[in-house]
């Protein structure tokens, strides 16, 4: 069994609608500026098998592969892909309905195939966006095309600024993965090396740190003066006994936009004081069997900041504590011996599990982890059962 404890349930909060956009920002549906690509295309995971059934009419050919887009706050809305690399023949379902209808299946070739999809944001709020997908070796990658434009400002000055997305999840808000330009010198250009920078990063503005937050959507963004006071944060994570942590990388986002990463549990770790909130989890667990896990986690609330670093003084904060898990179906409609839709959810202390593997300790050979789902009669007689992954 994972060395995480269990429990029945499931809490999950969407991040909030951010309201219509400031005036001044723009989204352009380009994938290049100046002359230079502001696209970021990421591989797509391919298995033998779908994560979800297939409706019986969308018969894929044989050897094909399968895999989703992952969009909006932590990729949770997953587009499915279908792909052929002897043929070339592609299906993805870009209006998210479980199917793949005729408009849906092409021949990709050297060029990347685009199709226009809704992106959502949180709260209902969601925009129509461009998604690019192309050969990259037997498999493939996408990307979501545009970038958006405006102003910030800080320090009693108004900056010509730009997001690009880094992580081709569609939002603009991605700490450690999206890009934030900054017309610094006021040229009207954005110079590739000294005016573009990681978001959640601090930025030397003529000797003035500053932090960026976009919005979600890239229609905004807010700067400000990086915080001069400061404290700790000591990390415990939950977890079953006699199992020990071999690696950890904590990403803590604060209320003003930077990153913070822990990578150690139990020693303090100096950071700006704040109000700071857990964007994703990257972590290793050896258990009394010598089988090392790994897990990764991501949420999907951008919102609300929990974990409050005072200053002067050193904040615990328990991480991954109170795992919960939930199956959801629709059954309305299914009829005796028809299809019916599972989703199993994972969640820990505020984050849903996005994948799970095992491995030997020394070998450092892993395998997936997937969720076994059965279906039974009054009286736990198996009907059916199947696997899905964590996503």
């Amino acid at each position: 069994m994972p060395p995480l404890l269990l429990a029945a349930g499931l809490v999950w909060s969407p991040a909030a609608d951010p309201g219509p956009p400031p005036a001044g920002w723009t989204f352009v549906d380009e994938a290049s500026r100046d002359g230079r690509s502001v696209v970021t295309y990421r591989t797509a995971e391919l298995a033998d098998r779908p994560t979800r059934p297939l409706h019986p009419d969308d018969r894929p050919p044989a050897g094909a592969k399968f895999g989703s887009v992952g969009l909006g706050p932590a990729g949770r809305h997953r587009l499915g892909l279908v792909w052929q690399p002897t043929t070339g023949t592609l299906w993805f379902d870009a209006d998210g309905d479980g199917r793949f209808a005729a408009g849906e299946r092409v021949t990709l070739g050297d060029k990347p195939y685009a199709a226009k999809v809704a992106v959502p944001f949180g709260g209902g709020a969601s925009q129509e966006r461009t998604v690019l997908i192309r050969k990259r070796g037997d498999g493939l990658a996408w990307a979501v095309r545009g970038y958006t434009t405006g102003a910030v400002e800080f320090s009693g000055r108004r900056v010509a600024a730009l997001l690009t997305d880094g992580d081709a999840d569609g939002c603009f808000d991605g700490a450690g993965a999206d890009r934030v330009w900054l017309d610094l010198d006021g040229d009207g250009r954005f110079d590739p090396l000294t005016e573009q920078f990681p978001l959640g990063s601090a930025i030397d503005a003529g000797g003035t740190a500053v932090l960026v937050r976009p919005r979600p959507d890239g229609l905004g963004a807010t700067a400000r003066e990086r915080p001069s006071e400061s404290g700790t944060l000591s990390v415990e994570v939950a977890r079953l006994a006699k199992t020990e942590v071999v690696e950890l990388a904590a990403n803590y986002v604060s209320e003003f936009g930077e990153l913070v990463v822990v990578r150690a549990e139990g020693k303090p770790a100096k950071m700006p004081a704040g109000k700071y909130r857990v964007d994703s989890v990257r972590l290793k667990l050896l258990d009394p069997d010598g089988k090392v896990w790994h897990y990764t986690f991501a949420s999907a609330d951008r919102s609300t900041y929990g974990v409050e670093v005072a200053r002067g003084t050193e904040t615990t904060h328990r991480l991954l504590g109170g795992v919960k898990v939930t199956v959801a179906f629709d059954a309305g409609g299914v009829a005796p011996g028809g299809a019916v839709q599972v989703q199993p959810g994972v969640e820990a202390g505020g984050l849903d599990l996005t994948s799970c593997e095992v491995a030997e300790r020394f070998t450092g050979y892993g395998r997936g982890v997937q969720a076994g789902i059965a279906l039974t009669e009054p009286g736990s007689v198996p009907v059916d059962q199947c696997e899905s992954g964590f996503h």
